[in-house]
């Protein structure tokens, strides 16, 4: 596995080598819990057949949203992807997904129903309470990938997430809308809560463009040595 990393590694850096700073403009951060439905095996995570849910909170927005989170809940849920295939890497699943979607809603924290993530989703509380309000963002999620750590649950995900509705998808320039980078990590929390199967804590954002420089396979290996 290490030669094949190192391997790819290499080859990209064959193609372009670039500045290790990079800007990057966060669009929104988010923390909740995750589960399967349909859910075919209950004793495993990522089987055929099985669906992706994810849903929690959104603390944090930003510019281009016009948020109030003093005054506003922001919630989230993503679903609609299901596994395509799962590699076995050491005590490590590489679970890839088709595509799926995320939506973010406002609902007034005083006239609201807050979020409550019940049990053994989907229940009476999940995802509807994650979905009254408005329905500010919606995106879509490609290449998403998960990543899990049999030996202890923990894990890593990522996909890429384009813009592509949402009462605020205006406020969106067309070159904002595509590209952002969606990633976040999973874990073993104590309030998981019974029918979950984990927490999960992320971001979205944007990587600005850096400027790459055209090399040769002889520099980059001269360059290692």
């Amino acid at each position: 596995m290490r030669k094949i990393v190192t391997t790819l590694f290499l080859l990209a850096c064959a193609v372009a080598v670039a500045p290790a700073a990079r800007a990057q403009s966060l669009l929104f951060d988010y923390v909740g819990f995750d589960y399967e439905s349909p859910n075919p095996n209950p004793g495993t995570f990522g089987e055929l057949g099985s669906g992706y849910v994810g849903l929690g909170t959104v603390p944090n927005l930003f510019g281009p949203l016009v948020t109030n989170v003093v005054a506003n809940e922001y919630t989230y849920v993503m679903s609609g992807m299901t596994p395509t295939g799962i590699v076995p890497v050491g005590p490590f699943l590489i679970i890839n997904y088709t595509p799926g979607t995320i939506e973010i809603y406002e609902d007034s924290r005083s006239l609201g129903t807050a979020a409550d993530y019940g049990v053994s989703p989907p229940n009476a509380q999940a995802p509807s309470s994650f979905t009254d309000g408005t329905q500010v963002l919606v995106g879509s999620l490609t290449s998403f990938q998960f990543v899990v750590d049999t030996a202890n649950g923990t894990g890593s995900f990522e996909a890429v997430f384009n813009v592509t509705g949402g009462s605020q998808l205006a406020n969106f320039p067309l070159n904002q809308r595509a590209g952002w980078t969606f990633a976040g990590s999973s874990g073993n929390a104590l309030n998981i809560p019974a029918g979950y199967a984990h927490q999960i804590d992320g971001q979205t954002f944007l990587d600005e463009p850096v400027t790459t420089h055209r090399t040769t396979w002889g520099r980059v290996k001269a360059g290692a040595r």
